[in-house]
């Protein structure tokens, strides 16, 4: 699932602080003879993603009669609005699927219930570093680890071959170096064809590259307590090597990879793992043009990469909270009629995304049909996780301003981070 637009976001996350906290939620409802129904709101409105679900929710409804589960979708867009106008209504649903950047924020204004202590236990030992990370924020676990992506360097293999490049780059110098070679300019000095992307679509476009090239020199984005560490020296070699890239013209942060690397348009892109199915329908025959590699670092043998993840918690408001509990646990331990994987591990692995829990990713790994989606289950174990403690948005927006400003306008990239993370305020 590709992130979504910023403004958007920070308004609804500035309602949720200011307004959430004090209101009710929790639309669940005790019926007749001691029915309840429980309401679950979700991105997942459409195509495979809806049909596993509901497929899981039918399931459920059919075996606990005394408790039925109600699906409520919206786009994913209007996801984090819907969940704060409905929590401040008191009209807020017992299960709430959300993305892994609002936890702390969610967290802040009452909005999830702390995971009971035995279920968090199980949780912490049966799902990645990666996958948990995503979605703990301050040590506090939000809920099940639902959806998890990780970045790679995604490369076109013809490119490559015909810059005389037969393997793809293992360091910093080595992808420059291929960046150099691939790029193309018309007369005009206008890119035909960019080396390297450092930019993804959606959200902040921006900060989600870098911050794997910050993984891959030793860096972090924030602390703990939500103050920046992206401007110490692995973030400073980080964006001079994007600015070095940027000033020799192998980089135009104009160019949308999501629309120009299926026709050729770029060489080498650093994205996240959810892009293959998008190759694969777009690209069709080409898509065997189409390599995936671990993002390289500064030194031979060093890469890195980051993670970002979703859950599904409990509302702190909800009425209903141990039947929310035991459909959540359910949903998330019942297995597939051959007893390899979790059904919940299968809907994400359908979608070509990476399931959460340990058992599930390292079976889908002795079978993967496709050998680019190894890399990115392989940078599922050392990924950093994307903080998500309360301003982890701001901060991210923050850091992005800094970026564009080296990639676009030329500024100092040590200015650009010093800035930054003055700007990166602690909450």
């Amino acid at each position: 699932m590709r992130i979504a637009k910023g403004l958007r976001l920070a308004v609804a996350l500035g309602l949720l602080a200011t307004g959430a906290a004090a209101c009710g939620g929790g639309s669940g409802s005790g019926g007749s003879g001691g029915k309840v129904e429980l309401t679950l709101l979700s991105h997942y409105s459409d195509g495979p993603s809806k049909e596993g679900l509901d497929k899981m929710i039918q399931e459920w409804n059919k075996e606990n009669p005394k408790i039925q589960v109600k699906s409520q979708v919206v786009k994913f867009d209007d996801l984090l609005t819907t969940m704060t106008v409905r929590q401040t209504g008191g009209r807020g649903a017992d299960i709430v699927s959300a993305y892994g950047l609002w936890g702390g924020q969610l967290m802040k204004a009452n909005v999830v219930a702390k995971v009971p202590d035995d279920i968090a236990t199980k949780i912490k030992a049966e799902y990645s570093p990666a996958a948990l990370g995503a979605v703990t924020t301050g040590g506090t676990l939000l809920g099940y680890p639902t959806e998890l992506n990780t970045y790679v360097l995604f490369y076109n293999k013809k490119i490559l071959a015909a810059a005389g490049i037969s393997k793809p780059p293992s360091t910093w110098a080595e992808l420059a170096d291929a960046a150099k070679k691939t790029v193309k300019r018309d007369a005009n000095g206008n890119i035909q064809v960019e080396g390297l992307s450092l930019i993804q679509d959606g959200d902040n476009k921006s900060v989600h590259p870098f911050l794997s090239l910050l993984d891959s020199a030793g860096g972090k984005f924030l602390a703990p307590d939500g103050t920046a560490q992206f401007d110490d020296a692995a973030g400073k070699a980080a964006l001079k090597f994007e600015a070095d890239l940027a000033a020799a013209k192998a980089t135009n942060p104009s160019i949308m990879p999501t629309k120009q690397f299926r026709s050729g348009g770029v060489a080498m892109a650093i994205q996240a793992g959810w892009w293959i199915g998008s190759l694969k329908n777009q690209m069709k025959d080409k898509y065997s043009d189409v390599g995936v590699a671990a993002i390289p670092g500064p030194t031979p043998g060093s890469k890195g990469s980051l993670a970002y993840g979703f859950f599904m918690g409990v509302n702190q408001r909800s009425k209903h909270a141990d039947e929310a509990w035991k459909f959540l646990t359910w949903m998330n331990e019942h297995k597939t009629p051959d007893g390899k994987v979790t059904e919940t591990g299968k809907w994400l692995a359908d979608q070509g995304l990476i399931p959460p829990r340990t058992a599930d990713q390292e079976e889908y790994k002795k079978s993967l049909s496709d050998p680019n989606l190894a890399p990115i289950y392989e940078a599922a174990t050392y990924a950093m996780a994307e903080p998500n403690q309360p301003g982890a948005y701001e901060a991210k927006t923050a850091l992005h301003n800094a970026i564009m400003g080296v990639l676009a306008d030329g500024k100092n990239p040590d200015d650009a981070l010093a800035q930054a993370a003055k700007a990166v305020k602690p909450q």
